[in-house]
């Protein structure tokens, strides 16, 4: 199946099959293409995924100028199924064999940048090893998951093992996110198919310069131009493949289902029908995942516990025999048991190691067959003591420190937000110095490391004497 493209023809089976880009800046209508593109392979049969950090796909379900879609949304501020990592590859599994398509809603008060990527780790790594129909991904606010510079290396490896091998899963994939440089080129690279929206920046219009020269794209120089004024709802279609197509102007045609502006995101626009049902899938998800279940993440799993194997009814009758026989076996024991009159020599009422022993004899005296008398009786002494730092306080760390006795990072901040708070308070300091000495107090136990942020560790004292 084919559908078009403003004046192009897209080959929906190749599309899906492939790696693509959607490239542009905020309100340059990059998530509108992308959910487009979602639209269109739905209704060629190809069911997808979406990982969306922004909210915004789950309007899907709702019609706008047609109708809506029937995706199943897991996670979000109104989800059909909770979300957490733990769940995830059996909601992917599920997914898989319905030919449902799902929307991983992770704008939530509740997850971290953290929990992001344990979840599209999870999922990505199921889709790679376990799928058999062709299916699609996209991956909105790509930089998140794939930056440059990557710090979470486990996400990053799942994503390009995607990029490089997904084909062979039958799963393609399309990042979306505002900037070609923030995301990994190694990965960006390796896109078929790419839509360039609006960009704005010295270093986006460079970066894409780049990038179009070493590709050879026809009419660079004009491409370039166009881009900082390019209006909402336009872009340059660049086609690859196996009969490649030169850069094309595409004016992206309207959807079928809901976009929201900014006031339907904040919950002030009334939508103009209901969700589309999909009633079915989501009550047999649920009957396998108890209402009970927290939506907020769980606490990762022991990794040295392993499943109880399930019993069966041969082995139940079996341990009901034993049960029967150990309870006539106790019965017997009883009947026959005779208390030994204490001899004459027993331990005085205060002496409680005495009594401790003389009770121990007996019962091992008494009844052998069913006491067992533990006979060490173990110890464990903890000492913990407080590690303690003295800094100067005119010191980079120092005022860092300061900055954690007033509480600056009680809800956790970035490299960033302390160097802008020591600039406003005193001298400029560099963000390489400022990650160090945060490192520093992360290992001496006084900060966490949550994602980007640095957060104080609760109970932590810090005593300022001047």
């Amino acid at each position: 199946m084919k559908f078009p493209l403003g004046p192009l023809t897209i080959d929906a089976v190749e599309f899906a099959s492939q790696g693509n880009a959607i490239l542009g800046i905020r309100d340059s209508g990059k998530t509108y293409t992308a959910t487009l593109l979602a639209e269109r392979l739905f209704d060629a049969g190809i069911p997808f995924f979406a990982f969306d950090p922004i909210g915004v796909w789950r309007y899907l379900r709702v019609p706008g100028a047609g109708r809506g879609y029937p995706v199943v949304v897991a996670g979000g501020k109104a989800p059909d199924l909770p979300l957490t990592v733990e769940t995830t590859p059996d909601l992917v599994r599920a997914a898989m064999a319905s030919g449902v398509s799902v929307v991983f809603d992770l704008f939530d008060l509740h997850m971290s940048k953290g929990d992001w990527r344990k979840i599209v780790t999870a999922a990505v790594r199921v889709m790679l090893h376990e799928n058999h129909d062709l299916r699609h991904i996209f991956i909105e606010e790509a930089a998140e998951f794939i930056p440059q510079k990557p710090h979470d290396f486990i996400v990053y490896a799942e994503l390009e093992k995607l990029a490089r091998m997904g084909r062979n899963s039958r799963l393609g994939y399309t990042l979306i996110n505002q900037r070609s440089q923030e995301v990994a080129k190694a990965i960006l690279e390796l896109c078929e198919n790419v839509f360039l929206h609006r960009q704005r920046g010295s270093h986006a219009i460079q970066a894409l310069d780049k990038w179009l020269q070493v590709a050879d794209a026809t009419e660079r120089k004009k491409i370039v131009k166009s881009l900082p004024d390019l209006p909402r709802g336009q872009c340059w279609a660049w086609l690859g493949g196996d009969e490649p197509l030169p850069p094309t102007l595409v004016k992206v045609p309207e959807k079928n289902s809901l976009h929201p502006d900014a006031r339907a995101l904040r919950g002030d626009l009334v939508t103009r029908a209901a969700p589309v049902d999909v009633a079915e899938f989501i009550a047999r998800m649920q009957a396998r995942t108890p209402p009970s279940a927290p939506v907020v993440p769980a606490a990762p799993a022991n990794p040295s516990r392993t499943k109880e194997p399930e019993v069966t009814k041969e082995e139940a009758a079996r341990l009901q025999r034993e049960n029967d026989e150990l309870r006539m076996e106790i019965n017997r024991l009883k009947a026959g048991f005779a208390p030994t009159p204490a001899p004459a020599t027993s331990a005085p009422l205060g002496d409680t190691e005495a009594l401790y022993q003389e009770f121990k004899k007996r019962l091992m005296a008494d009844a052998p067959g069913i006491l067992k008398v533990l006979t060490i009786k173990p110890e464990l002494q903890v000492r913990v003591e407080r590690r303690t730092v003295e800094v100067d306080g005119t010191t980079i760390k120092g005022r860092i420190v300061q900055l954690l006795a007033k509480g600056f990072y009680d809800s956790g901040a970035t490299n960033s937000a302390t160097r802008t708070e020591l600039k406003r308070t005193g001298s400029d300091v560099n963000n390489a110095n400022i990650g160090r000495i945060l490192d520093e107090l992360r290992r001496d136990g006084f900060v966490t490391s949550e994602g980007n942020d640095y957060r104080a560790v609760e109970g932590m004292k810090v005593n300022i004497n001047g």
